[in-house]
């Protein structure tokens, strides 16, 4: 008997509210963020246990994690392109790592799409931890082709793109 795959976004949506429940639990957000340490990931199982295939799973593990390192930075829209585009603003070498994603394979994208997100985290830029977990579940040529649109859609007319329009508050000269 098979089952029919779950839509990407509900999922996310309801993985991201059953991660509210450790909001306020300091020791849990840290096992959380531990899901993108080798040797601390077994710490978040625990707390990821009540979803179903959470676990072993990179894209849920590491948004569990980055989630936990920044939720107060979560937005409702925008994806990776959108926020990469605010990343390069005074960084050209954001077009290079953005580029760079585009080429990962399901297997690998979590783990280069991390340090992107924490350097928006470092940078105060709100992220959709939602939509990131959606793109990285159903990883493959359409979402590739989307994050392309918003990147270079919003790059093209000079940069100069106003963050307001993408939910996220000026970067610091």
């Amino acid at each position: 008997m098979s089952t029919k795959p779950r839509p990407p976004l509900p999922v996310a949506v309801r993985f991201l509210s059953y991660l509210q429940r450790y909001r306020k639990d300091r020791g849990a957000m840290a096992n959380l963020r531990g899901a993108l340490s080798d040797t601390r990931r077994p710490n978040a199982w625990p707390l990821l246990a009540g979803f179903p295939d959470a676990i072993g799973s990179s894209a849920f593990e590491t948004v569990a994690a980055l989630w936990a390192s920044g939720s107060e930075l979560s937005a409702d829209g925008g994806d990776l392109g959108d926020t990469m585009v605010v990343l390069m603003k005074g960084n050209n070498s954001f077009e290079g790592r953005f580029k760079r994603l585009l080429t990962c394979d399901r297997d690998e994208i979590a783990a280069y799409v991390a340090p992107v997100i924490r350097t928006a985290q470092a940078r105060g830029l709100r992220v959709n931890y939602t939509q990131l977990l959606s793109d990285l579940l159903c990883w493959g040529d359409d979402v590739k082709v989307r994050w392309a649109r918003s990147f270079w859609g919003n790059t093209e007319a000079g940069r100069d793109i106003d963050p307001k329009l993408l939910d996220v508050e000026e970067l610091p000269a």
